[in-house]
């Protein structure tokens, strides 16, 4: 099994898709995935295994030891445990992280995607620098060992699948990884696949039909607002006029009275 590990921090304009200052979530397993061949469904799973959300309030959502598996799926099977999805919303940090373990996705009778262990951790300080980590164990697409390296174009490779109508099937997965923070926020996914099947019709030309996406250890933060200022007391402007011997003269309103005050010229 190979051995890859990834701790860069990569810089990026792109913004964190969390909804206000202090936000943070973290999801194990989401598999969006669904295709449809000469008017028959072929491929069809939606899951999402292990979801925590920081409380709008302060405080930590966790969720531990989640079988995964997808109930009803056709075409796509998958086993593994979600070791932790946790979100945490501070006053001075809010942070989150997903761990995978064992995990086995198949689709099409086909091994796509093995990991003895995938992580994903972020943290975003009230101040100072946001942080997001990707570890993989054991990460294998198509049985062969897999490097990915942050927000790159990823790794891409094929396999030969059996599907009923298509001549020359090819089930093709491209995997991507994600270590995205900005001033405000961060995102780590340790594993983005992006799912397609080729082949044809005889007779017929080649199709290229999308079948769908699988995120694997996902954790999303962002920074908390800071205090807010105390406020200055304001002192009272007093009203124009002239002080004489102690006595406030409102030149405005009364010019025959500062006119009477007035030093006489020798």
């Amino acid at each position: 099994m190979a051995v890859a590990a990834s701790g860069a921090v990569a810089l990026s304009t792109v913004t964190p898709a969390i909804a206000a200052p202090g936000d943070a979530s973290a999801r194990g397993v989401v598999v969006d995935l669904s295709a449809t061949v000469l008017g028959t469904t072929v491929i069809t799973a939606d899951a999402v295994i292990g979801s925590a959300t920081a409380p709008a309030g302060g405080g930590t959502d966790t969720d531990t030891a989640l079988a995964i598996a997808i109930p009803g799926a056709l075409g796509v099977t998958a086993t593994g445990t979600v070791v932790e999805v946790s979100a945490t919303r501070g006053e001075t940090a809010s942070s989150a992280n997903a761990e995978i373990a064992d995990l086995a996705l198949a689709v099409l009778g086909t091994p796509v995607i093995d990991a003895d262990v995938i992580t994903a951790a972020v943290t975003c300080p009230q101040v100072g620098v946001q942080t997001a980590d990707t570890t993989f164990v054991g990460l294998e697409l198509f049985g062969e060992p897999v490097e990915l390296l942050p927000d790159t174009p990823g790794v891409t490779a094929s396999a030969a699948v059996t599907v009923p109508g298509l001549v020359e099937a090819a089930l093709n997965a491209t995997l991507t990884n994600v270590e995205t923070v900005t001033e405000d926020g961060a995102v780590a996914i340790a594993v983005q696949a992006t799912l397609t099947l080729t082949g044809s019709v005889v007779g017929g030309p080649l199709l290229d039909i999308p079948v769908g996406t699988v995120i694997l250890a996902e954790a999303r933060c962002e920074r908390p607002l800071g205090p807010s200022p105390t406020p200055t007391p304001t002192q009272p402007t007093p009203s124009p006029g002239a002080a004489i011997a102690g006595v406030t003269v409102d030149r405005a309103t009364a010019p025959e009275a500062a006119t009477a005050l007035a030093p006489i010229a020798g």
